[in-house]
């Protein structure tokens, strides 16, 4: 399998080495995610597996813990936006102060999610959804 297959669409902001688990592989930072591939070898083949892979907009934070050649990128994702996993995931890199940088670039570019703003009854006060013609309360017409 070949790594841009695996990323058809997403630009490649940044690669490297790392360690996950104490398992060797590659960090990818796109436009769209952060995926850790490790090769796993077998007498007979080898195959490219993704155990991490974390679509930016369920990263919350993203930090470097430890001091001196014990540093890791620590990323930490919202726990409603991701249906299994780990809230917290470590790497060991090389740069770890620019992976963090580059991370919180790519998560401030990625795109927002959709924000509702309520609007309120006239009359009542209540808070009403934009796509209701009158207040649930009073029955108000809303303009």
């Amino acid at each position: 399998m070949n790594v841009g297959s695996m990323f058809l669409g997403e630009d490649i902001i940044m690669s490297g080495n790392a360690k996950y688990h104490s398992t060797r592989g590659t960090l990818y930072l796109t436009n769209r995610r952060v995926a850790f591939v490790y090769e796993k070898r077998g007498i007979m083949s080898k195959n490219k597996y993704t155990p991490v892979n974390l679509p930016l907009d369920t990263i919350s934070e993203v930090t470097v813990v430890g001091t001196g050649p014990f540093k890791k990128v620590s990323i930490y994702t919202y726990r409603d936006k991701l249906p299994t996993g780990l809230p917290r995931y470590e790497f060991k890199v090389h740069g770890p102060e620019s992976w963090t940088l580059k991370i919180e670039k790519a998560c401030s570019g990625s795109t927002p999610e959709k924000i509702v703003v309520p609007m309120k009854c006239h009359v009542c006060g209540t808070r009403i959804e934009l796509a209701q013609t009158e207040c649930p309360v009073c029955g108000a017409q809303l303009t």
